[in-house]
């Protein structure tokens, strides 16, 4: 089976939206991390923020068949489409 990895960085105020996505969607093994975007200007909301040039994200990785992948992809940009979302692809091989 092909397999591509999915890494999907988000606010974290959409963490829960994004699970239930995925689990309604039949992915149910994937992995999440916390980790910061760093950034300027707008992006930056809180007065916090704007101190630390940092907002908080969270990202999920999971492996997705190769023919599957494109399609989840618009699925979850849809069901966020006015949220801050980047999605990446790449090849991946098991040992």
């Amino acid at each position: 089976m092909s397999l591509k990895g999915m890494d999907i960085y988000f606010e974290m105020e959409n963490k829960d939206t994004l699970v239930d996505f995925l689990l309604a969607n039949g992915y149910d093994d994937f992995y999440f991390f916390r980790c910061s975007h760093y950034g300027a200007g707008a992006f930056l909301i809180s007065p916090e923020e704007q101190v630390s040039a940092r907002r908080e994200f969270g990202l999920f990785r999971l492996f997705v068949k190769n023919e599957e992948i494109l399609s989840l992809a618009s699925s979850i940009k849809h069901e966020l489409k006015e949220k801050t979302l980047k999605i990446f692809s790449y090849e991946v091989n098991e040992i």
